[in-house]
């Protein structure tokens, strides 16, 4: 037996639904990915310049750099699967790893980059891959991952080809520069 509810019942369901839709949405902008942009762009930042300012030595400290920021993520992503639970794409993750084993593959193929002291090439190259990895999360779940995926690539690329000699400060604020401060935007104003 259906009962017609009345106008004020109506009304208070479509303010429960509204403010349910509001909480939802706050959740999911609450952990978009920003504490991720805002740790790889600041690791981006000091990567470029530590090599840039300490030269061999200052390479020689990058995996500490991925070790670092792999950590947080890793902590972050725990912390938030507590707070906003999702399934994880198991088909991504099988993507981003066959990503990355071909990518780490072709140089030793081809035989490695060689030439100067820092490597300027090969620290392109492993950028560029993270972008193909930024492009295809876009690409899978927001378009904001592929807008910086594509937008940094370019950068990258531009640093590379026309600012070579000044690759490292190039790098450092317009590669790591927009990564960091797209975290605010997707924090702030992304919807």
């Amino acid at each position: 037996m259906n009962l017609p509810i009345s106008s004020a019942e109506a009304e208070q369901s479509l303010h429960s639904i509204e403010a349910s839709r509001l909480a939802i949405r706050r959740a999911i902008r609450a952990h978009r990915g920003h504490f991720h942009l805002w740790i790889w762009g600041a690791i981006w930042i000091g990567m470029a310049l530590a090599v840039h300012f300490q030269g061999a030595r200052g390479e020689r400290l990058l995996p500490v750099f991925v070790l670092v920021g792999s950590a947080a993520s890793t902590a972050i992503g725990f912390y938030q699967s507590h707070q906003l639970r999702s399934r994880i794409d198991k088909r991504f993750l099988a993507a981003l790893g066959c990503l990355f084993a071909y990518g780490l593959l072709w140089p030793a193929v081809l035989g490695g980059f060689g030439g100067s002291e820092p490597n300027i090439r090969a620290f392109a190259f492993f950028a560029l891959l993270v972008m193909q990895a930024y492009v295809l999360a876009g690409i899978w779940f927001d378009n904001y991952l592929l807008a910086i995926g594509l937008g940094v690539s370019a950068l990258i690329l531009i640093g590379l080809i026309v600012f070579p000699a000044f690759f490292w400060i190039w790098f450092a604020i317009f590669c790591g520069g927009p990564v960091f401060l797209s975290g605010f935007i997707v924090r702030y104003l992304w919807r």
